[in-house]
């Protein structure tokens, strides 16, 4: 079976704020400022609604046949060519935020996704698994669980701090934050499939071990993961 755990992370969609928002002449900045604002005014926080995303990193781990592999995707399209023979699909909230973004961006793109993104057999969203179906409650939040068990955590911890790492050109810090996020997904999945008995602790071993290995042969590897691995 072809598994894939992935993470989005985005910014606000300059483009729809030029042309719909009466933001034309405005830089990237004052735009994106400006996005967030009008949201606080109208919903009290500056979440943006998932049509006012424009995704700027999509990232991905795959399992497959005892093996991992890891991808970081700057568009839409390649990233869902690479997965149209997944079978199954990991996320962390993602059927809050993460697939109705990519499933949005995907209608608008002209893009024909995997079908079986849609199926719930084929989709394990953690945080609505470990927060019992409340996706407000503090229980589901990733860096609580990861600090649970005992992994780094998220690096990026709000779609601000995204926006200012990519107004400050730091695009390569989104990268690396994505990956982390999903490498984090990916762990706290092998621990749910141990505690349903889908794998053994000598099965969760190995699968640890094939990710060491396989984060230790990358050009530029996530030490953090590797040396608690």
């Amino acid at each position: 079976m072809r598994t894939i755990v992935y993470s989005i992370d985005t910014i606000p969609d300059l483009d729809f704020g030029k042309k719909h928002m009466n933001l034309e002449g405005l830089s990237d900045g004052d735009i994106g400022r400006s996005m967030f604002f009008q949201q606080l005014q109208k919903q009290g926080d500056e979440l943006l609604p998932i049509d006012l995303q424009k995704i700027v990193s999509i990232s991905c781990i795959v399992d497959h046949n005892g093996r991992n592999e890891l991808y970081t995707y700057t568009k839409l399209e390649p990233f869902i060519d690479s997965i149209k023979d997944a079978d199954y699909f990991i996320t962390w909230n993602g059927k809050q935020f993460d697939f109705p973004v990519l499933y949005f961006r995907s209608l608008v793109e002209h893009i024909v996704i995997n079908e079986k993104m849609f199926d719930e057999n084929h989709n394990t969203d953690l945080k609505e698994l470990l927060s019992s179906g409340d996706i407000n409650s503090n229980t589901g939040m990733l860096n609580r669980v990861s600090k649970h068990l005992s992994l780094p955590g998220k690096k990026i911890d709000s779609a601000n701090a995204v926006w200012d790492l990519y107004l400050d050109d730091k695009i390569d810090d989104i990268f690396r934050s994505c990956e982390s996020d999903v490498i984090t997904i990916y762990l706290i999945y092998l621990h749910h499939q141990l505690s349903i008995g889908v794998i053994n602790e000598d099965e969760l071993k190995i699968k640890k071990e094939t990710l060491k290995s396989f984060l230790s042969l990358q050009d530029n590897p996530h030490t953090d993961f590797i040396k608690i691995l």
